[in-house]
């Protein structure tokens, strides 16, 4: 799972509330969590989220 992280983990690295992440995956096309079968842990995967921190940057400084 090391190219997964937690939901926990990602808000405290992206210094984001869980509210904002919830709305950025609802309102910004924000990358698909995905979960283990039978659990509640939410992971997502690092490579899509740098992807998506990309695209975003570059599409704010764009503008």
């Amino acid at each position: 799972m090391e190219n997964f992280i937690n939901k926990t983990a990602l808000v405290e690295a992206l210094g984001i509330s869980n509210r904002t992440l919830e709305n950025w995956c609802v309102h910004r096309d924000f990358p698909r969590a995905r979960r283990l079968p039978g659990s509640r842990l939410v992971f997502y995967s690092i490579a899509e989220v740098d992807a998506w921190l990309e695209r975003t940057l570059e599409a704010e400084s764009a503008q």
